[in-house]
């Protein structure tokens, strides 16, 4: 059986966990995971970030994906420079990581559920990861910007931001956080299509008829 390896790619909410616990087949027993096909070693970075961050969360009382996003902050908080550089070097030490123990593994299926900010790396970690995984970019499309700002919110996660977060004279935090959003969505789409071997449309996949041996059908041709 030709090796399967996969990197999905996209921003937070757009569906990588829920489909990469689809192809490692969570929740099915072996014989339904054989009919369908599915059974991949699956590798989700942000729990590999969160076990590198682990002492500092519990010398914080923090743990979590949430209550990283509170360690983190805001792009305009004090801490947010110090913090999300380190997020960042550990986020590059994890896809390294996973990476090379991919490459060593028998593993013939493979998928990797990267953070959204797996743009910001450095570029020959992004061409390591081109090189060794099929890259699948989960796309979210324009219309949704506000439903994912408003998800963003409400649950928060961790976001580096980049250059995309300016604040205008006269703004105040949160207006500056909601007038550069779009702008933060737009410029990661552009990076995550730039360096994705296959996009997979918003609307298949939100689909109710769209089911993992469908994907596992597109991932095969693409």
């Amino acid at each position: 059986m030709e090796r399967l390896l996969v990197a999905f790619t996209g921003m937070s909410n757009g569906g990588k966990s829920h489909w990469s616990r689809e192809l490692q087949g969570e929740g099915f027993n072996y014989w339904v995971r054989r009919l369908q096909r599915v059974g991949f070693e699956r590798y989700c970075c942000d729990d590999l970030i969160e076990k590198k961050l682990g002492p500092e969360l519990k010398a914080r009382g923090f743990s979590g994906l949430r209550d990283i996003a509170e360690w983190m902050g805001q792009p305009f908080d004090p801490q947010y420079a110090e913090t999300s550089k380190k997020y960042l070097d550990f986020e590059g030490e994890v896809v390294n990581e996973v990476l090379d123990r991919v490459e060593n593994s028998k593993a013939r299926r493979v998928v990797i559920d990267t953070t959204g900010s797996v743009i910001y790396l450095a570029e020959d970690i992004l061409q390591k990861l081109s090189a060794r995984t099929r890259v699948v970019y989960l796309e979210t499309p324009e219309s949704v910007k506000d439903e994912m700002y408003k998800s963003y919110l409400e649950n928060p996660k961790p976001v580096i931001w980049g250059d995309s977060f300016v604040k205008a004279p006269g703004e105040t935090d949160m207006q500056a956080l909601g007038n550069c959003y779009p702008k933060l969505l737009a410029h990661r789409a552009e990076r995550y299509a730039k360096l994705a071997h296959v996009t997979l449309d918003y609307q298949m996949l939100r689909n109710p008829g769209f089911k993992v041996a469908d994907l596992m059908t597109v991932l095969k041709a693409a």
